[in-house]
This record gives C-alpha cells, structure tokens and sequence, in this order.
C-alpha cells in the first residue's frame, strides 16, 4: 500500500481531498484507481488508511486508523557535518529508513561543503520516511558550527557520543539511553583539537570498527549500532 506524507492534523477528517502533488502522484504516476487504498501520516504516529473515491479529484474516505509501532525505542539525534551533495542526501535518506528521528547538520574545520539545498533535503527525507513506514518524518535542524552543536546537544540533554577511528571502546559496547546524539565528522575528519574538544566537552569517543569507513558510510553504521 503507498504511503504519503500530509502536512496537516488528519484526525477527524472522514472524507479528504489529496494536496495536488500528490493528487498527481496517485494518479499519473502510480495510477491507482477507484477503490483503491492508500495509507496517509501526519506525523502523530497513526497511519490513517483511506480508500480512493476519485481518482482524478484526489477524492478519499476514511476506513480506519491504526498506532504506527513501527518507531525505534531509541531517539537517535545524528549530527552530521556537512558533505558532498550526494553523500549528504544518502545519509538524509538511509539514515531516515533505519530509524534516525533528528538531523543536525553541522559546520567542521574540514567541511568542503558550507550549505545544502534544505527543500531537497526535506524531500528526500520525506520520501525515505513514506517507503521505510515511519510513524514521522524527521526533522532537518538548521546548519550550525561544530562547537554550537556541541552545546546544543548538552542543552538537550541527551547522551552525545563522536565517532573517532582511533577510540579504544566500540559503539556497540556502550551503554544506551533513550535518547542519543551521534557526531560524525566530515569526509576528512575530525581535527586533533575538534576531538579534544569534544572530549572536554563530555562527548565519549566511539570506534566504529578496525576499518576505515567513508563519512555516509560512519553515519550510517553508527547510527544502526546505537538503534539496536
């Protein structure tokens, strides 16, 4: 059944008419017909299950609606420094299908990128989080440097771990909380003093293994680590 984000309350809406990109989408692209059923979420953890009264109107009625128990038991806030266009994106969409529930794009000392393209950005997330079967779409916090997203992250008080290819314990042998950020820095690393910061900071460092991963790639296994 497809699955379509609506960026409004659902509850109590019996009947409803689709917005029109996706009123396109129903019909153009995935052409389903009459009668047809189509799952929608807005983001309060139930998938509201409507049936296609008219196809080329968007026209939908309620049949019911159901809890999403599909969420992780653990929040995972990933802060990760900006990267290229493409590997960005990936990690926006990989990281939404697994479970991440926040992003925090991040500025380091090495970040060739300084900025991303935040309507494409959310889209993909979006689309990540209808296939993957999300109760929620997760958020895209605005870019801030790396010592600012140091605070932030205390500030919400969660426990904040970075990934560093030369720490002594492996993620997978940390305690877990409810709620954890992961730091992950950019396609050259994090510098001598972004580490020792951190450390200064309270962040623990974490290796992700023997081997040496690519930053989407760290983002990714980090991420899946702390979720299960």
């Amino acid at each position: 059944m497809q699955r379509f984000f609506i960026q409004k309350n659902l509850e109590g809406h019996e009947t409803l008419m689709l917005p029109d990109d996706i009123r396109r989408q129903v019909k153009m692209v995935l052409r389903l017909k009459a009668g047809e059923r189509v799952a929608l979420f807005d983001g309060s953890g139930f998938d509201f299950i409507y049936e296609i009264e008219t196809a080329s109107s968007g026209a939908l009625r309620l049949l019911e609606k159901v809890i999403n128990r599909r969420e992780p038991k653990i929040k995972i806030l990933l802060y990760q420094s900006l990267l290229k266009k493409d590997n960005f994106e990936w990690v926006l969409e990989k990281c939404t299908e697994i479970g991440v529930t926040e992003f925090h794009p991040i500025l380091s000392a090495r970040s060739i990128k300084k900025d991303f393209k935040r309507e494409r950005a959310e889209s993909v997330v979006r689309e990540a989080a209808e296939q993957a079967g999300r109760a929620i779409v997760p958020r895209i916090e605005k870019i801030v440097p790396f010592r600012v997203a140091l605070e932030n992250a205390r500030s919400s008080r969660v426990a904040a771990v970075f990934a560093d290819i030369g720490a002594e314990v492996h993620v997978s042998g940390i305690l877990k909380y409810q709620s954890m950020a992961l730091f992950v820095g950019p396609e050259g690393g994090w510098t001598p003093e972004e580490a020792a910061y951190a450390k200064n900071f309270g962040l623990r460092a974490v290796s992700l293994g023997k081997l040496t991963l690519r930053a989407e790639t760290a983002a990714l296994v980090g991420s899946a680590f702390l979720l299960s």
